[in-house]
């Protein structure tokens, strides 16, 4: 349990991001959840589930609501606590849906933390992706599904090619959650050899 609540100012997300960054343990985000919104939100940035011991006193069917909900939301996505963008906070998982390095950015920051160039991460997360869907997508920003951001977030491009490639965005979410899961590895392991 990671207690995410600020006295009197709401929910810290940070705590939980900060935790997701140092471990792969299994986190429960609690306090501060009481809807679908504020539990997805606390998955975003790395919960793999939340507390509702709060939240039910006021509203016993909450649990329920909230079961169902992310339910439905894992059924669409494939991925229920797929990260925020690393641009827009996230944890580290987030890696799998940024862009190519090419300008600066919050990627930056992350990239230094661990210890690696742009360059590095670039040839990394091609690496990573080999022999998967993900290397396809010609008429993306990029050319190729690995710089494609998540299925939460429109985009035109990346939709277009996994209809062409017959790509579900289901499957598409847990190719970028497999993704996300071997550069934490290896960039874990990096650091650890260091």
């Amino acid at each position: 349990h990671i207690d995410a609540m600020k006295p009197g100012a709401g929910a810290d997300y940070h705590a939980i991001k900060v935790t997701r960054n140092a471990t792969d343990l299994f986190i429960i985000g609690n306090n501060s959840v009481v809807d679908f919104k504020s539990a997805k939100d606390m998955f975003g940035y790395g919960a793999d589930m939340v507390s509702l011991a709060r939240a039910v006193l006021k509203n016993p069917g909450v649990i329920k609501s909230l079961v169902q909900s992310v339910s439905t939301f894992q059924d669409q996505t494939g991925w229920y606590n797929a990260p925020k963008h690393i641009c827009s906070g996230g944890d580290d998982r987030a890696l799998a849906f940024c862009c190519l390095p090419v300008k600066r950015c919050a990627l930056q920051g992350v990239l230094r933390r661990y210890g690696i160039t742009p360059q590095e991460f670039a040839d990394m997360k091609v690496e990573l992706s080999r022999g998967t869907p993900l290397e396809l997508g010609d008429y993306t920003c990029f050319g190729t599904l690995i710089w494609c951001c998540k299925l939460t977030k429109p985009c035109f491009m990346r939709d277009a090619v996994l209809d062409q490639i017959g790509l579900s965005g289901v499957e598409y979410m847990r190719l970028k959650k497999r993704l996300s899961e071997a550069i934490i590895v290896r960039l874990r392991n990096t650091n650890r050899r260091e």
